[in-house]
């Protein structure tokens, strides 16, 4: 992929498909941090821009480091980001501050591993499996532009989906208040 973002679509679906057992903060961290990679061939004009770290041997380091020091990152974020919630009055938008190990290590394994196949399928200078093969037999499988637009649509599915869960929520919380209410003015 070109940019990082693209990698977040399907990290979006995956969120919606498991809330509670994935981390996207986590996963894009991970996505983040693999492409720290090629920013630093990029900027020392070095090619090939994609080398160890983008190998799935590489990606397993970083997936590794990622899901622990991920799930304090991913911690930190989440009350950040309450304390923003917290001045503009809108408690709905809070973001419950815990994340689990399994989330964190399926957030940034799953990222790691997508991040490598995603970008296989993109770009010329990886070689997944070194040091085992030079060889690259995801390229060019997927045409570039469909690739990009299956992970936008990947993405807005999975943010459609995880605004359904949470208004589904919503209302079984409200339909719940409302009837303890009667209930409670019945007795």
């Amino acid at each position: 992929m070109p940019y990082t973002p693209f990698h977040v679509g399907p990290g979006m679906l995956v969120k919606a498909a498991m809330p509670r057992h994935f981390s996207i903060i986590v996963f894009g961290l991970t996505q983040i941090a693999l492409d720290l990679e090629v920013l630093r061939h990029m900027m020392r004009h070095e090619y090939p821009w994609h080398t160890f770290w983008h190998t799935f041997l590489g990606a397993t380091l970083i997936a590794t480091i990622m899901a622990v020091i991920g799930k304090s990152f991913s911690q930190w974020i989440k009350m950040a980001w309450n304390l923003i919630v917290a001045k503009s009055h809108e408690t709905k938008l809070r973001a419950p501050v815990s994340t689990s190990w399994c989330a964190s290590i399926t957030g940034a394994f799953i990222g790691a591993y997508s991040h490598i196949v995603f970008d296989s399928l993109y770009h010329s200078d990886i070689k997944p499996l070194q040091p085992w093969s030079e060889s690259n037999r995801l390229l060019g499988v997927i045409k570039p532009d469909f690739m990009e637009l299956i992970c936008v649509v990947l993405g807005i599915a999975g943010i459609v989906w995880l605004f359904a869960r949470w208004s589904r929520k919503k209302r079984i919380v409200e339909a719940t208040d409302l009837w303890s209410q009667q209930s409670g003015s019945n007795r």
